[in-house]
């Protein structure tokens, strides 16, 4: 479950100029693992909801890197639906 979230840190973070959407999401990923890492260790209930979001932003982020970047312009553009 987390091992995926791990996986995406191991690889090399792009530059601030190439990337830093990206950089900012996989800094953001880096806390959230921790933040599941600690709440391991004392509640399983709240492990357990840091989890949900840990994979939910590690899949965000598997997407992003994919090219489906998932922008509001994406689904309406300029009023379109």
């Amino acid at each position: 479950m987390i091992d995926a979230a791990i996986e995406l840190l191991a690889m090399p973070k792009p530059s601030w100029q190439d990337d830093a959407a990206t950089r900012r999401e996989l800094d953001r990923l880096k806390d959230d693992v921790h933040r599941y890492k600690v709440a391991e260790g004392y509640d399983a209930s709240q492990a357990a909801k840091v989890a949900a979001a840990v994979n939910e932003r590690a899949e965000r982020i598997r997407r992003f890197l994919t090219g489906k970047r998932c922008g509001g312009d994406t689904h309406h553009f300029w009023g379109r639906k």
